[in-house]
């Protein structure tokens, strides 16, 4: 995630073109590979075993590494390897744009030590970042505008994140939208309800239709043309599954939530019974959509 946001700073700061950074992602993309594709390529992991770990993955908030390691199907040596050997997309990005002429060694070293002093980085947190640390990405260039003093919404965004490159693309990133009034052609929406069952916050994804069938067509692994049962069935699905490994989590701190089923409506029927409490938008290769969410602080 960190490539995603580097790229859009190298953008912000006229270091690169749009078609340029677009390009530079796309063969990027290419070069990095999933920790269950190497696995299986090594020769360590069955392909029936990664997909284990992945199904494993929908329920739980845990990398792939570490579900590996508790089923036996890898050592926590082998991950640590296969982890060294999967290239930092960030560095991959870089390779390309000084393989293309568009950056020098020195200039990349300059960009992203300029980088950290922008943002106030220290060694330690520069270095969670790049490792893949995305609670430490957000915190420093998302939450750092007040959201940080709310855990329950920052936890919720930052595990929304995680699900997002776990299930639907690496190339993402996440930044706080302007209105909290966008207007959309669908919306998913579910509603996360307190223990006594009467107080309930919505969370909800909503965008154009032409993104939302990227998005679904991403998340089903297949493509989705039409709008229709197909394409509202993934997005729902994919809330319902973000917001079952919330609560989860929530669980594992002794705190008891539920969740209303998940319903997709056309965007003019989408009328949030309580206050956005954020909306943010989320920003892939060639799609885009909106997360909006209420205040989740006053059901805990």
């Amino acid at each position: 995630m960190f490539a995603q946001y580097f790229g859009q700073y190298l953008l912000n700061k006229g270091l690169i073109s749009a078609d340029g950074l677009k390009q530079a992602i796309i063969i990027q993309k290419e070069t990095r590979v999933k920790l269950g594709v190497m696995a299986i390529n090594f020769g360590y992991m069955t392909a029936s075993q990664v997909e284990t770990v992945h199904q494993i993955q929908m329920k739980l908030d845990k990398k792939f590494g570490e579900i590996a390691v508790e089923l036996g199907f890898l050592s926590e040596e082998i991950v640590s390897s296969l982890l060294t050997s999967q290239q930092s997309a960030h560095l991959a990005l870089g390779q390309v744009l000084i393989d293309q002429g568009i950056m020098t060694y020195e200039g990349f070293a300059d960009t992203l030590e300029q980088y950290k002093k922008e943002y106030s980085l220290t060694d330690d947190q520069f270095d969670s970042i790049i490792k893949g640390s995305i609670e430490a990405l957000l915190e420093s260039v998302l939450l750092r505008g007040g959201l940080s003093k709310y855990p329950a919404i920052s936890d919720y965004i930052s595990l929304f994140a995680k699900n997002l490159i776990r299930f639907i693309d690496n190339d993402v990133r996440l930044e706080l939208s302007p209105t909290s009034e966008p207007s959309f052609d669908w919306v998913a929406e579910q509603h996360i309800l307190a223990p006594n069952r009467y107080t309930s916050r919505f969370t909800a994804i909503g965008g154009s239709e032409s993104s939302l069938l990227l998005f679904a067509s991403k998340y089903a692994q297949e493509t989705v043309d039409m709008p229709g049962e197909m394409m509202e069935a993934c997005i729902g699905e994919f809330l319902n599954l973000h917001n079952g490994i919330y609560l989860v989590n929530l669980s594992n701190q002794n705190v008891e939530l539920d969740l209303d089923p998940q319903v997709v409506v056309p965007g003019t029927e989408f009328s949030p019974a309580t206050s956005v409490k954020v909306s943010l938008n989320v920003i892939g290769p060639d799609w885009s959509v909106a997360l909006i969410i209420g205040d989740l602080s006053e059901l805990l």
